[in-house]
C-alpha cells in the first residue's frame, strides 16, 4: 500500500475553510475538523482515506493535548488553593529574598542583586 499525498491545493482549500469558519463565529474544533475532511477530500483522498488521516492525525496529537490540559488543571488548583504561594514562600525562605526573582506588573523579571 503507497502512502497517500494529499495536494497543496487541498490542503490550502482546508485551511481556508476552516478559518472562515473560525471568522464565522463557528466552535473552532468544529471548524478545524471541517476543514480538514473538505481539505483531504479536495486534496484527492476519499472518504476511507479521510476518515483514516483525521483519526490517524487525532491519535498522534493526543497525548500532548492531554499532557497541556493537566497542567493547566493542576496550575489552577495549585493557584486557587494557596499551594504556589507556599511553594514560593518556601522557596524565598531556603534561598533567601536577596537572592530570588521580582516580578512586576509589566511582566519584567528582574533579579535581586547585594
Amino acid at each position: 500500500m503507497e502512502p497517500l499525498t494529499i495536494s497543496w491545493i487541498g490542503a490550502l482549500a482546508g485551511l481556508a475553510i476552516a478559518i472562515i469558519l473560525i471568522l464565522k463565529k463557528l466552535n473552532p474544533v468544529y471548524s478545524l475538523f471541517l476543514g480538514a475532511i473538505v481539505g483531504a477530500l479536495i486534496g484527492g483522498a476519499n472518504l476511507e482515506e479521510t476518515v483514516n488521516i483525521l483519526v490517524n492525525g487525532t491519535q498522534s496529537v493526543m497525548g500532548t493535548v492531554l499532557r497541556v490540559l493537566a497542567a493547566g488543571v493542576l496550575a489552577g488548583v495549585m493557584m486557587e488553593s494557596g499551594a504556589a504561594e507556599t511553594i514560593a514562600q518556601a522557596i524565598v525562605r531556603k534561598f533567601g529574598g536577596s537572592n530570588g526573582f521580582h516580578l512586576d506588573r509589566g511582566h519584567t523579571c528582574h533579579r535581586f542583586i547585594r
